[in-house]
This record gives C-alpha cells, structure tokens and sequence, in this order.
C-alpha cells in the first residue's frame, strides 16, 4: 500500500547558535536515512519543497504500522509534525468510478 507523507518543523524561534550544529546533524542524518530508504525501493519518490523545510514523500508499506514504525524511526520524528495519507490505486478508484 501506498501512503504519502508529509512532514514539517514545529516552528517556533531558530536554534541558538549552540544547538545549530546538533540540529543540522539530526536533519543530515534523517536525509541520510531517507534517501537510503529511496535507494531500497521503501520510498517511492520524495523530496523537499524547494527553499522549505518541509518533507513529501511516498512510501510502499504493507500496513498503517510499518509505515508508522518507518516515520517514528527518522531522528526529527519527534521535532517534526507528521500527516500520513494511505492512498488508493489509480486502478482501484477507476474500477470503482466504472461500477458506479
């Protein structure tokens, strides 16, 4: 099944400059495992929105879990806002449309 995700930063105040390091490095580490995840054929297609801070994405996952544990195990999970969308097959919906 496919879901898409969409992800973006709570927002709030920018990072001191103490913690702009170790905040970049969570972000290198999620693009890491993200573009890996790409790589393995898990991610679908994806990117960031140009100039934002956002992440889209789609994923193959066979159940609302393994979708769930793939997005809880990127490292801004927790920074992050998150909306997962399953979504139905183009073929799927023409075959309904057609029934109707």
């Amino acid at each position: 099944m496919l879901y898409l995700v969409t992800t973006d930063h709570f927002g709030g105040p920018p990072p001191p400059p103490d913690q702009k390091a170790g905040l970049l490095a969570t972000v290198s580490a999620t693009l890491e495992m993200l573009n890996g995840l790409h790589a393995d054929g898990k991610i679908v297609a994806g990117g960031v929105p140009a100039g934002q801070k956002r992440h889209v994405f789609i994923v193959d996952a066979g159940s609302n879990d393994e979708v769930t544990e793939l997005v809880q195990s990127l490292p801004l999970w927790m920074a992050h806002k998150w909306e997962i969308t399953p979504l139905e097959s183009w073929a799927h919906h023409l075959e309904h449309t057609r029934s109707m």
